[in-house]
């Protein structure tokens, strides 16, 4: 209890925000499975909910929480590498159960790595082993290191033996996936490209397209906001002083907000028009938005509802009532399983030919 109480009061709420911040970065996950497999069943997006919360759990309970004061911390304990593989032995038999539990433990943590790389992965034992003891040794340099130096002092004990045991948890979690495989062998997968799309694959397809606007439009936005106060013969300001070009009902519209619609055009409207309803999300979830095939003026309107729907999303904020907008849009798709849009008129199916499937295994 002594040396808990040397760490850090923050750890409970990191604790507490483990679990969310987790869930957020399964999306990428998830994208990976949707690409891979084309589809994510129930199990599929727990396990990658538990990858991720693993993972993140891993890091955390192995390098935080780092003792409150450093001073005080580094003053009373000097730890320094225990270098001898036999070590355990003389623990055992010093402490007895509380040695063994240790080992155990080392073991069993490392278990789920060793599952996730045979199984979620698909590596081979080659790949796998070597993982397994990187990622022992990248956590124990980092103790040994006070993380890299952020910390002055060694706040956790570099042991060879955790190398020796994190390994074979690793190597157990690997053997235990072979088995799975046995017992529940992996699926053939259809590769067809999806033209009724679930919420999930929507969400995930939506949320990649997001990423790539932003990643384009915020380097864009500080561009031009360098060349505009160079032009204006002004100090170059922040990107966040970008000057306001005029105003929607009743709120500031800047020069952010311009490119940003811009480059909303080009990936939600001119990307889709071009590859026939594939987005650059949609293509990475093998999905189009075009549910039903359209042509001429009924494509023209398929594709402005569904641009003004992605406009009312993106720019809530000079847009009144929007949140209610999206509520009555989240509505309408719980009941219709469709977006208002998919509903609009559409040419005779029964002229389109099926596409040529393409199969891939797990």
């Amino acid at each position: 209890m002594g040396y808990i109480a040397y760490f850090s009061r923050p750890f409970m709420l990191a604790v507490a925000l483990w679990p969310f911040v987790s869930a957020v970065l399964t999306v990428p996950v998830l994208a990976l499975l949707y690409h891979r497999y084309n589809r994510i069943r129930f199990s599929q997006a727990l396990v990658a909910y538990g990858t991720v919360l693993y993972a993140i759990g891993l890091l955390c309970f192995t390098l935080y929480p780092m003792p409150e004061d450093p001073v005080a911390y580094c003053a009373a304990h000097h730890l320094t590498p225990q270098l001898n593989p036999l070590q355990f032995i003389g623990d055992i038999r010093t402490d007895g159960l509380s040695a063994i539990m240790q080992l155990a433990l080392n073991v069993v943590f490392f278990l789920p790595l060793g599952f996730i790389m045979g199984r979620v992965f698909r590596w081979p034992l080659a790949a796998a082993l070597p993982v397994g003891f990187a990622t022992s040794l990248m956590i124990e340099t980092l103790q040994l290191t006070g993380f890299l130096g952020f910390y002055p002092c060694s706040y956790r004990l570099f042991d060879v033996d955790d190398l020796i045991t994190n390994t074979l948890g690793a190597l157990l979690g690997f053997a235990g996936a072979r088995l799975f495989d046995r017992l529940v062998p992996p699926r053939a997968h259809d590769l067809t490209t999806v033209t009724q799309p679930g919420f999930l694959r929507r969400c995930i397809a939506y949320i990649i397209d997001l990423t790539v606007i932003t990643a384009v439009a915020m380097p864009t936005t500080m561009l031009v906001t360098v060349l505009y106060d160079m032009f204006a013969l002004r100090d170059i300001a922040t990107w966040q002083s970008i000057p306001v070009i005029g105003h929607v009902f009743g709120n500031d519209v800047t020069f952010s907000d311009m490119v940003t619609l811009i480059t909303l055009l080009v990936f939600e409207l001119l990307v889709p028009w071009l590859r026939g309803g594939r987005t650059l999300g949609g293509g990475f979830t093998h999905m189009t938005c075009e549910t039903r095939p359209r042509s001429g003026w009924r494509r023209v309107l398929f594709y402005t509802a569904r641009t003004a729907v992605f406009v009312i999303v993106v720019f809530a904020r000079l847009i009144p009532r929007s949140g209610l907008l999206v509520f009555v849009l989240l509505v309408f798709y719980w009941a219709k399983k469709q977006m208002p849009y998919d509903l609009l008129p559409a040419d005779d199916e029964t002229a389109l030919a099926p596409p040529t499937p393409a199969v891939a295994t797990m």
